[in-house]
């Protein structure tokens, strides 16, 4: 596609998809092998050798995602990648190998345009999970998996991981998880996310399992990483913990007090904290 369309939207699309793909790979593996054609050479082995995985940041995802910025629209089309899938995603790419002054101006541009591109918080955070609410407003890019789609792996699924029934983790959630929503009392976030009779989670909930989509970035994961993001550059506690209180309030819990979280150490560990609530259970944690 990136090499053969005249499609400057399917150019982009197809270039988000890649970075997002890159960026899954160095993030489990660090240096990893590298392919930008669609006819590779066989007889050279080139495309074997393990690149380092700042180049493929700088050469591949960072270039794929600002080429991705440029080519598409804001307006989310049939769950497609748009310009704030990719402005967001690459916000999150700056974040995870720590360049936040980068990071601050992207993800800026998604928390002030989400509205009117019709991006907006659920009302209710049970609401964003479960095939019924596959691409709800929430959902900035999802991969769309679909039942009538032959499916070549259907013996591991990632609904069937969150639930306990796939031998890679038979009990999915830990102690530590659940003290954590026990330090949170009245979290609306809890009912949702963890059931300690089977230590599992009914987020991606069994029935209609093979049509739910794999959400791979939602607007609150990006409200959190710019409040990540405006901390680390300095902002004043205040101001960052004022991007935390809508997620909090739709939890059921108090805002944080501000008058207390008055350091930027502090308010760092909150917002780490606040991840872990709102994003658990969403392949989040272990990278961050």
């Amino acid at each position: 596609m990136i090499e053969n369309s005249s499609d400057l939207t399917e150019v982009g699309e197809a270039k988000f998809l890649r970075a997002l793909s890159y960026f899954k790979l160095v993030k489990v593996f660090g240096d990893v092998t590298v392919n930008l054609s669609a006819t590779p050479s066989t007889t050279d082995g080139s495309i074997l050798v393990r690149q380092p995985a700042a180049d493929v940041y700088n050469n591949v995802i960072i270039p794929d995602l600002e080429d991705a910025i440029n080519a598409l629209d804001t307006e989310i089309v049939d769950g497609r990648a748009s310009k704030y899938a990719a402005l967001g995603l690459l916000g999150k790419v700056y974040v995870q190998i720590g360049d936040f002054s980068s990071a601050e101006s992207h993800l800026a541009a998604v928390v002030n345009g989400a509205e009117a591109a019709g991006i907006s918080l659920q009302a209710d955070f049970a609401d964003i999970f479960g095939e019924a609410n596959d691409l709800n407003s929430e959902i900035i890019f999802a991969t769309q998996i679909s039942s009538s789609v032959s499916d070549e792996y259907g013996f591991s699924e990632f609904w069937s991981w969150s639930g306990g029934l796939d031998t890679k983790s038979l009990t999915p959630l830990d102690q530590d998880l659940v003290d954590a929503f026990d330090e949170s009392p009245g979290d609306l976030r809890r009912a949702v996310t963890i059931d300690t009779a089977t230590m599992a989670s009914p987020k991606f909930p069994q029935t209609g399992g093979p049509d739910h989509d794999w959400i791979e970035l939602r607007l609150a994961d990006v409200i959190l990483l710019y409040a990540e993001t405006l901390n680390e550059n300095g902002s004043s506690p205040e101001a960052v913990l004022d991007l935390l209180d809508p997620l909090r309030t739709r939890a059921g819990v108090d805002p944080l007090d501000h008058s207390v979280l008055n350091t930027q150490a502090l308010v760092r560990q909150a917002i780490q904290d606040e991840r872990r609530l709102e994003l658990a259970i969403e392949g989040q944690r272990w990278y961050d």
